[in-house]
């Protein structure tokens, strides 16, 4: 059974993936309609999750579309940002706050997690250094929950953005900008989880010669799949995609979508230090007991958070229940009934 699936895997990807310039390896995604149209049929788990969390945009016409995926700081002051910057989410599917936060706020960051900085300044490799996570501070917390950040991001998510994963630096400063074996950075066109929206604040100077992230903008518009794999540069540059660049200033902060096709950039000896803050719709969130108490363990209480912020936090730091748990098909859920 197995050989026949294979033999009819050859030939159907024979007949959808004829120009072998384009498709090949694990290089067989594409924004094709007809290809589009085969993978949500019979691979459909990623387009109903989009579809059950009103993450679906309708496709635009990629040719005719800008790349003007920067917002300025001039525009910060309006106190409308969250509207410049969910529309350009849901045109671009990224978009890019120049100098968002200041350098006061960066510096306090900067000396409340020194230690961490430290682990991840490391000479240049292939590969991508990450930080342990980081203990609770207010600090981290006005980052996190950046008021137009979070009102930006529930514009374009139709809903209240849930903490996906717990908060680390991440770091990298390449080696080499070839292939190299031994890399552990996404350097491919790929696309994230379905409902993912990502908020990276830049903590150096990053322009177009030094290691950043590219996003093929308007991507996030079409219904891709990641069964077929990536997007081939080759495909990115015979069919003429453009491509939105994620430079800026130190305290910019990149925002983009998991729908959208993107990779990261390398260019040998310069250095892209960030944290980044991952978001869902509400599925997908990595509860792990460890990471809790690894960020827990300066004692910092959460309920000194306001009410959003404890709720955008609720999948990763659970509510204190005091009716308790009751174990339910092989898992723990919230005891509907008292006095039992």
């Amino acid at each position: 059974m197995s050989k026949i699936k294979q033999i009819l895997k050859k030939i159907l990807f024979y007949i959808l993936y004829k120009d072998k310039n384009v498709y090949y390896k694990d290089n067989y995604n594409s924004l094709n309609f007809l290809h589009l149209f085969f993978w949500n049929f019979f691979r459909p788990g990623r387009a109903i999750e989009k579809i059950k969390y009103r993450r679906i945009l309708f496709p635009k016409k990629l040719k005719n579309l800008d790349n003007n995926i920067y917002i300025s700081n001039q525009d910060y002051s309006n106190g409308k940002i969250e509207d410049v910057c969910s529309e350009k989410l849901k045109k671009y599917g990224t978009v890019l706050l120049n100098e968002y936060f200041s350098e006061q706020t960066l510096l306090e960051f900067e000396e409340e997690y020194k230690k961490d900085f430290e682990d991840i300044d490391k000479p240049p490799s292939n590969n991508y250094n990450k930080s342990d996570y980081l203990h609770f501070s207010n600090i981290l917390s006005k980052l996190w929950f950046d008021e137009g950040i979070i009102k930006s991001l529930e514009k374009y998510n139709n809903g209240i953005p849930y903490a996906r994963n717990y908060a680390q630096l991440g770091s990298v400063k390449p080696l080499s900008n070839s292939k190299a074996k031994s890399n552990n950075y996404a350097d491919s066109w790929h696309l994230d989880h379905s409902t993912l929206i990502q908020v990276a604040i830049f903590f150096n100077d990053i322009g177009e010669k030094d290691s950043h992230m590219q996003t093929l903008v308007g991507s996030n518009t079409y219904p891709a799949v990641t069964n077929p794999g990536n997007l081939s540069k080759e495909y990115v540059e015979k069919n003429n995609l453009k491509i939105g660049k994620c430079v800026g200033k130190r305290g910019s902060v990149q925002i983009h979508c998991g729908n959208t096709f993107h990779r990261f950039k390398p260019f040998p000896n310069s250095t892209r230090k960030w944290i980044k803050f991952v978001f869902s719709s509400g599925n997908n969130i990595q509860l792990d007991t460890n990471n809790i108490a690894k960020m827990l363990k300066n004692d910092f209480n959460l309920d000194t958070l306001d009410k959003k912020s404890r709720k955008i936090l609720s999948g990763l730091f659970p509510y204190k229940l005091h009716k308790g748990y009751e174990l339910k098909n092989k898992g723990f859920y919230p005891t509907k009934f008292k006095g039992i």
